[in-house]
């Protein structure tokens, strides 16, 4: 059978607030999560078997794990499992969304094998079917089956999808270090303070990040870089995405994004990594 090739997307946080914490430990959250136009790609072939399964992976990123500890592997395992099917599952994934950035780079790659196995074994498996098997593997992973605008509530795994009406694109960057998600529930569970709120979008929502005070308190690059993206005349806003490290600017011309992204390379260095984005999805509602 011919290899499937998929994109495997991004996701930005046009809002993440922490309403509360919940019985079995994680926080309450109400979150408008935005798929964007830059990610990984992965390649999924399939063969039927008789005899047991065998999932592979390899990935152009060397320091990434390739075995039971990566989503991708463990995705494939539970779809199997969870529709009867042996199969013989070759994944090959090129890595190109930061690592511990905010942006949900592993939850994309375990959403995107289970819709590949779906499209290729043909199981009667429906968007919500595969949300939930998606949301054992995290609180974004659900999101991902469904690859649109959405208020994300709960843990993240309560979906509805969201018409949006402005067109969010912009500049994403990563100073090269991540920030540990648990850590980040952590800090804030111990000095829980609200992000501070920024512009109000057409749609009706202002940009804020509750996990921006802890990561802002120990990364001083972040809100260093925020600010800096504020004081630029063509940006719109910038917010921190998810839990950081990424940082990103909105602005309402796309023309605009090239000469901000070069100013932003001379003056905040020029190994730094950076994206033109534009949010995805919207003709799937």
């Amino acid at each position: 059978m011919p290899a499937t090739v998929l994109f495997s997307p991004a996701k930005l946080n046009l809002y993440l607030h922490i309403t509360g914490k919940r019985p079995d430990g994680f926080h309450e959250l109400d979150m408008l999560m935005v798929p964007i136009d830059f990610g990984d790609e992965l390649s999924v072939r399939v063969e039927s078997t008789r005899g047991e399964s065998r999932i592979a992976l390899s990935c152009d990123q060397p320091d990434l794990p390739v075995d039971g500890n990566n989503l991708c592997v463990r995705a494939a395992e539970a779809f199997l499992k969870r529709y009867g099917l042996q199969a013989e599952v070759d994944l090959q994934l090129r890595k190109r969304i930061p690592v511990g950035a905010g942006l949900g780079g592993g939850s994309s790659n375990g959403a995107t094998v289970l819709l590949a196995l779906r499209e290729l074994l043909k199981p009667d498996a429906s968007d919500a079917e595969l949300a939930e098997l998606a949301a054992r593997f995290g609180s974004d992973t659900a999101f991902f089956i469904y690859q649109r605008p959405a208020v994300c509530r709960g843990r993240g795994e309560i979906i509805e999808p969201r018409e949006l009406t402005q067109d969010y694109q912009g500049l994403l960057v990563h100073p090269g270090f991540g920030v540990a998600t648990p850590w980040a529930y952590r800090t804030y569970a111990a000095d829980p303070k609200p992000g501070v709120e920024g512009k109000t979008t057409a749609d009706g929502f202002a940009l804020r990040n509750d996990l921006e005070p802890p990561a802002f308190g120990k990364h001083l690059w972040l809100p260093a870089t925020k600010e800096w993206f504020q004081a630029q005349p063509e940006v719109w806003d910038a917010l921190m995405s998810g839990s950081g490290s990424s940082v990103f600017a909105l602005v309402e011309e796309s023309a605009a994004i090239s000469g901000l992204r070069e100013r932003f390379h001379r003056e905040c260095g020029e190994s730094l990594f950076s994206t033109p984005f534009r949010v995805t999805g919207r003709d799937r509602l």
